[in-house]
């Protein structure tokens, strides 16, 4: 396998790792958002789930911890790319329009939960 071959497949791997952090994030925050508004639908005592709710704040930041050191390996990786003599590497859509830095909005719309599509 080529050099430039491996550096392409890590950095692939590495985008797909860096996704689930970002969508376990996300989850995890939409359901500690979620739990409230629930609680107060169903009339149920501040108490009830409060433990659940300081548990899940627990796991928010043991993401957020797995988030920062994903992007530290990612610009430890981007060391070892240099070092075996691979240029950057551009990899899967970034969400760019064309000719422009700003991310694309148009032709989004509202999911339940707070997603959109």
């Amino acid at each position: 396998m080529k050099r430039s071959d491996a550096a392409r497949a890590g950095a692939e791997k590495l985008k797909r790792a860096e996704a689930a952090i970002d969508a376990a994030l996300r989850e995890t925050a939409e359901l500690v958002g979620l739990l409230p508004s629930l609680r107060l639908d169903a009339q149920l005592s501040a108490v009830i789930g409060q433990e659940a709710i300081e548990t899940l704040g627990d796991t928010l930041t043991h993401i957020l911890s797995a988030r920062r050191t994903i992007v530290k390996a990612h610009g430890d990786l981007a060391e070892v790319r240099a070092q075996i003599g691979c240029g950057a590497l551009a990899v899967g859509d970034m969400g760019k329009v064309e000719g422009g830095d700003q991310p694309r909005t148009a032709g989004l719309r509202a999911l339940d939960g707070g997603r959109a599509a």
